[in-house]
């Protein structure tokens, strides 16, 4: 049997280990305490008068896959001076808990981890009602405002509310805080709690195109620059071809349709990055469909913004797909049309200040990995505190 009687192995000051006694889930370890004296919490006299003694038993941190008990022979000292009866303390131990300190810091750190708060608690031995007492102690700190503030939303699906909200600094990839609602009132409030010498300090601020939070944003920020994320306003082209292609598809006998419906990652590769085979193929459905062939080019033309190396070449790369783009008459298009003239200037800001929403998406991704291993939360706080925990981790 491996040699756990060593008290540093286990980070255990003031204890000897008299006996451990090893099982197939578990280890028991018994142990007494080295102290001699007590100092009374009341009158803060020491004392060595034992008025009695009491097993605790007390959950330390795994080893392995084996959970660990400590069964301590605790000394209850009672002080001469005022008759106060009272247990000594360990520094390994708070009072009155029955896990150990490196256990509560174990716990936290395994809540950091992108794992279901079920499979922790099985592993530990402990109720997911336990962990979820660990959640309610987790900080809550209000975030200092950043000089770049990226926003979006999320399908949380807590505390009521379907979406919930992100802040995040892109530049130094921190998540800031999570608001419990995208509503107009919930977003009003939040930002007024900060000073507006706080918010003076925000020079750009990063998001998709909601013309909900570009309001809010706008009143608290005015001075800010507004970005229009890449993402956000890039898939509204391949929104609209899509759109043509659905169109174009469902007017075809069954075998086009299937033909034209399984075209669809292929019109949506850049044009560059296809393989012979794949260009084979996209010259057969072009050849097939006119719309689809003038939607699939002005996909291609939108590249030419995309890859704009200044904010002038941009300009000039969105006016000219602009005009192609009312010029071919592809109803599909209007909306990107639209979207992109209602927000041109901060479209082209991505392109003179180089920042996106990626890390916020990014962000995004890993939040749906936490609420998919965990089947969701209700609770929208405890909700909120894993994420900090596992993103501040």
């Amino acid at each position: 049997m491996q040699n756990y009687t060593n008290t540093n192995l286990l980070n255990l000051k003031g204890v000897s280990i008299d006996e451990v006694v090893s099982f197939d889930d578990h280890i028991d370890v018994k142990l007494h305490s080295l102290y001699k004296e007590g100092l009374c919490p009341v009158c803060g006299h020491k004392t060595s008068r034992i008025h009695d003694y009491r097993l605790q038993r007390i959950q330390h941190t795994p080893i392995g896959l084996r959970k660990v008990f400590l069964f301590l022979r605790k000394k209850r000292f009672v002080c001469p001076h005022c008759q106060k009866r009272f247990y000594e303390s360990l520094d390994f131990l708070a009072p009155y808990s029955r896990r150990t300190k490196d256990l509560h810091f174990f716990i936290q750190d395994q809540l950091k981890q992108v794992r279901s708060l079920s499979s922790i608690a099985k592993d530990l031995g402990l109720s997911s009602s336990c962990l979820t007492s660990y959640l309610k102690l987790a900080p809550r700190r209000r975030p200092n405002l950043p000089r770049v503030l990226s926003m979006d939303e999320f399908k949380g699906n807590a505390g009521g509310d379907k979406y919930q909200c992100i802040l995040v600094d892109p530049i130094h990839h921190q998540v800031l805080d999570i608001l419990p609602s995208r509503r107009k009132k919930a977003l009003m409030d939040y930002f007024s709690s900060f000073p507006k010498e706080e918010r003076r300090r925000v020079k750009y601020v990063v998001m998709d195109m909601s013309h909900l939070f570009y309001a809010v944003l706008k009143e608290f920020f005015p001075q800010a620059t507004f970005i229009a994320d890449t993402f956000h306003f890039a898939r509204q082209v391949f929104w609209a071809l899509e759109n043509v292609r659905k169109t174009r598809q469902k007017t075809r006998d069954a075998k086009y349709r299937l033909y034209f419906k399984r075209s669809k990652s292929i019109l949506r590769k850049k044009g560059s990055r296809l393989s012979p085979e794949e260009k084979e193929k996209l010259e057969l459905v072009l050849w097939q469909d006119k719309e689809i062939k003038e939607a699939y080019l002005l996909k291609e033309s939108f590249y030419d913004v995309l890859d704009a190396s200044s904010k002038e070449e941009a300009r000039q790369a969105l006016d000219k797909w602009l005009w192609v783009a009312k010029e071919s008459g592809l109803k599909e298009f209007k909306a990107s049309i639209r979207a992109y003239e209602n927000w041109k200037e901060e479209i082209l800001n991505a392109f003179s200040t180089g920042i996106t929403n990626g890390q916020t998406e990014g962000f995004n991704n890993k939040i749906k990995v936490i609420k998919r291993v965990s089947y969701g939360y209700r609770n929208f706080e405890n909700f909120k505190s894993r994420i900090l925990m596992v993103f501040r981790a």
